[in-house]
């Protein structure tokens, strides 16, 4: 940004000398021509002496409501009753020769095993010592004895299980089919229709040349004349 400022300053200050000012330049007026304040690097708000003026005068602008009633369109809805067919499922049966497996309850001996303690016969060795004076003398003999033991002993209960067969049989089968009905649809479609609405609108009066391009007085007819 710096060296386009500079640059200008430079140029405007080349072209002084040229130049024939129709009257004398003070200080003031040559202001934002001074390099000093053009090499600050700040913004600063210059206006070039031939710029146009940025505001014009001053003044006041009326700004009056006007009821009013204006012609639109609103989106209203008709109706048509159209024909459609749709498939409703139904079931039927037919007879057919099908191999069928089923089971068929009976009558069996169940086995059925019981847990006893019994009486169990062994022989256990002992052993008898003798004092011979110079020695000693061992004999070994066998005792009996008994001890308990568990036994599993198994018999036989009335029982009930199934025995699976197959064979042929004329049974009933399901199948399917599909009925179309008609049917009546009603179908909603949109439409518009043109309908008065009243509105409040705004008309100008004395702008003095600052607001709108039709800008009316404060008289009757010209307000009559605005609102046609």
């Amino acid at each position: 940004m710096r060296k386009p400022l500079l640059f200008l300053g430079v140029l405007a200050i080349t072209a002084l000398p040229f130049a024939a000012p129709s009257r004398t330049a003070s200080a003031a007026d040559l202001g934002w021509l001074n390099p000093a304040n053009l090499l600050k690097g700040t913004p600063v708000d210059v206006h070039r002496p031939e710029a146009s003026k940025q505001c014009g005068h001053e003044g006041c602008i009326e700004r009056v409501p006007v009821e009013d009633c204006v012609t639109g369109e609103k989106k209203v809805y008709k109706t048509t009753v159209r024909r459609e067919y749709v498939a409703i499922p139904e079931v039927r049966y037919k007879w057919e020769m099908r191999w069928v497996t089923k089971e068929i309850p009976c009558d069996y001996c169940k086995p059925v095993c019981e847990t006893e303690n019994v009486d169990h016969a062994y022989q256990s060795e002992r052993w008898d010592k003798k004092d011979l004076g110079c020695s000693e003398l061992h004999c070994k003999s066998c005792e009996p004895k008994t001890e308990k033991m568990e036994c599993k002993k198994c018999k036989t209960e009335p029982g009930k299980t199934t025995a699976k067969v197959h064979y042929w049989s004329c049974v009933k089968v399901p199948y399917t089919v599909y009925r179309q009905v008609e049917r009546e649809v009603c179908v909603k479609q949109p439409r518009y229709e043109k309908v008065e609405v009243p509105v409040t609108r705004y008309i100008c009066r004395d702008c003095g040349g600052i607001g709108c391009k039709r800008c009316c007085q404060r008289d009757e007819t010209a307000v009559a004349e605005m609102e046609q």
